[in-house]
């Protein structure tokens, strides 16, 4: 897998105990106007329990991305583009303009790649418990319960810090998603995880309703 490159925020492995990320195949769902209704996080946890390290119990929480359906009608996502191909949508692009892009890495969702500094410029998203952060490390970097709401806060260049992404200009995609991708964002708005079992189908379109979610371990 590719790596990451050329970060301003310092992306870190995420800490003991925060979610990873899986990583799905690709998709494209359709452009549609930002939504800007609070996520709504719909859990489905595991029936098995761990022993913890001081003799309590834990358990695997598998979350659905929450506001899937906002990315994938947000014109700035682009679904699968690798960090060559983002540069080169970016180069000659103005001081913050930005793209959303699912990461190159296994156990990250999404990255944002952006102009700063005449430059072309990669960062990680990172989940730690349910809150999206460019560094979960960090205790100073702004979380969001939303990856929407984590683009919005670092979009006003008067607030944005030199060494924050600046994400003031969205580059709006130039192709429409497909129709079974457009479906899935949908559907995954109105279950869970654990619930995706209930609905009529067959494993394999099971499994891929699932691909967009977060794992973490509860103590």
């Amino acid at each position: 897998r590719s790596h990451e490159a050329q970060t301003l925020v310092p992306n870190v492995a995420s800490a003991a105990g925060a979610p990873t990320a899986t990583r799905p195949s690709p998709g494209r769902i359709s452009a549609a106007p930002l939504g800007l209704e609070a996520p709504v996080w719909r859990t489905g946890t595991l029936p098995a329990l761990m022993r913890g390290a001081e003799g309590g119990c834990s358990y695997t929480d598998y979350i659905l991305v929450p506001d899937l359906l906002q990315i994938n009608n947000n014109p700035c996502y682009w679904g699968v583009l690798n960090r060559f191909e983002a540069e080169e949508l970016l180069d000659g692009q103005p001081e913050g303009t930005f793209l959303l892009r699912d990461s190159a890495q296994d156990e990250f969702l999404f990255s944002v790649s952006f102009r700063r500094f005449s430059r072309s410029l990669h960062a990680r998203i990172e989940q730690n418990g349910k809150r999206f952060s460019f560094d979960v490390r960090d205790p100073c970097m702004y979380r969001d319960p939303s990856v929407m709401g984590l683009l919005r806060h670092y979009s006003d260049p008067a607030t944005c810090l030199f060494f924050e992404p600046l994400l003031s200009k969205p580059l709006p995609r130039t192709f429409p998603f497909t129709l079974q991708h457009m479906c899935r964002a949908v559907i995954c708005s109105c279950t869970t995880y654990q619930g995706v079992d209930n609905l009529p189908l067959p494993p394999q379109l099971r499994e891929y309703l699932r691909q967009y979610h977060i794992k973490f371990t509860v103590i």
